[in-house]
């Protein structure tokens, strides 16, 4: 599986952390932009961004590091995939004078959950990025800490399943399910029995759409209540914002717009949007998104190897894990595995379809147990035979027609007649 203990990988890791510290600095003391994939399997990248003198360079920053690193920038460079932020080993900024440096790298610190080192210079942001797969060898096993609790990087909730928008590819299926929303009190039941077993970096508050649920501002009081996460970040297509109470604005950490660039965020409502986040000091992050990679596939994989290859790969099991209809998924396709073969066109299985095995039931005796286990686990999900995990080739963002959600169809170039 090419798994390794975290007692032979730490002075490995501590090294390869170090040099990616030293690049880094260099990058950020040259003061000058610059981007190259480095070696490796899969390779990494080391990126630079500038900017002129700004009211906020940390948002011109950081907005220039996220371009820089997406993966239609990084085409150029022969390989269909981007990087985020989450995939830094170092960040590094300059600013002319040390006290600037420093305010920049707390403000900058804050957005990207890692520390960020300040140097003095021109104004620049430096990132060295590891190359995303599965269980790779710098990904130790999952292990439960002193308190008995499954640390984990993302865990997400989706307290609104439906939307307002027919994005083509969309991982949870929000254009095909029914209008659904989590209540405030089913929320806090979950993730308190959950916060007793696992602990994530941060949760994600997602969907659907999250502005269409009734009360997100009780949403997050119970959230920070639970103890599950040191962060919670809501996803959000921005289309909304601009009816959004205060008590919304107030209750926010951390806010990520995605602007789809078929449906994009009015010019207006992103500046109330990074108005409010200096008026409330929450975390803004602003996406433009001008492609969805396909997840979700119609086609049925019968083969093994090629099915347990794409799970082994899938960086998508460590970030998307999910509380669903009282069962613990790794990742959302498994968690609405019954809406894709009961509402997507899809070709069907020429063998039985084992899913008992695919989510962890919460009432579980020894939850923290299982949990461990299911997500060490080798062997594929029942749900990966229709899954393309992080493999997935990338289409031009586009809003489906109300005519082919209908006909159950998540992409038109994976289209499957019924």
């Amino acid at each position: 599986m090419g798994t390794v203990s975290k007692l032979s990988s730490e002075p490995a890791a501590a090294a390869a952390s170090a040099a990616a510290t030293t690049r880094a600095i260099g990058l950020a003391a040259a003061g000058r932009a610059y981007l190259a994939l480095t070696t490796g399997e899969p390779p990494g990248l080391d990126a630079c961004v500038t900017c002129p003198p700004a009211a906020h360079p940390g948002e011109d920053l950081l907005a220039a590091l996220r371009d820089a690193s997406s993966r239609p920038r990084i085409r150029a460079f022969g390989r269909d995939e981007g990087y985020r932020l989450e995939d830094a080993t170092a960040l590094v900024v300059a600013a002319p004078t040390p006290a600037a440096a420093a305010e920049l790298a707390r403000w900058l610190t804050r957005r990207v959950g890692r520390a960020v080192l300040p140097i003095t210079g021109p104004l620049a942001l430096a990132a060295t990025f590891a190359g995303r797969v599965g269980f790779a060898p710098a990904r130790p096993r999952y292990e439960r800490d002193a308190a008995g609790r499954v640390r984990v990087e993302a865990f997400e909730l989706h307290v609104a399943e439906h939307c307002n928008l027919r994005c083509a590819n969309c991982c949870n299926m929000s254009p095909l399910v029914p209008e659904r929303t989590l209540a405030v009190a089913e929320v806090a039941a979950f993730t308190t029995r959950m916060a007793a077993v696992l602990h994530a970096d941060v949760v994600k508050i997602m969907g659907g759409e999250p502005l269409l649920h009734p009360d997100l501002p009780g949403v997050l009081r119970v959230l920070r209540a639970s103890g599950i996460a040191d962060r919670v970040r809501l996803f959000t297509n921005g289309l909304l914002l601009a009816a959004q109470p205060d008590a919304f604005w107030e209750a926010l950490d951390e806010l990520t717009i995605s602007s789809y660039v078929s449906a994009p965020v009015k010019p207006a409502t992103l500046e109330l949007a990074h108005a409010r986040a200096r008026r409330h000091d929450f975390v803004l992050n602003v996406k433009p998104v001008t492609e969805f990679a396909q997840v979700l596939s119609p086609r049925y994989e019968s083969d093994d190897a090629r099915t347990a290859g794409t799970y082994q790969r899938c960086w998508l099991r460590h970030r998307c894990l999910v509380v669903r209809d009282g069962r613990f998924y790794m990742c959302t396709r498994a968690a609405y595995a019954s809406e894709f073969l009961a509402t997507v066109a899809h070709e069907p299985a020429t063998a039985p379809l084992d899913r008992s095995r695919d989510g962890i039931p919460l009432d579980d005796r020894d939850l923290a147990g299982a949990l461990e286990a299911y997500l060490n686990r080798e062997e594929p999900l029942g749900a990966c035979r229709y899954c393309f995990g992080g493999d997935g080739a990338a289409e031009a963002h586009y809003q489906l027609t109300r005519a082919e959600v209908a006909a159950g169809v998540l992409s038109r170039k994976l289209a499957v007649v019924r």
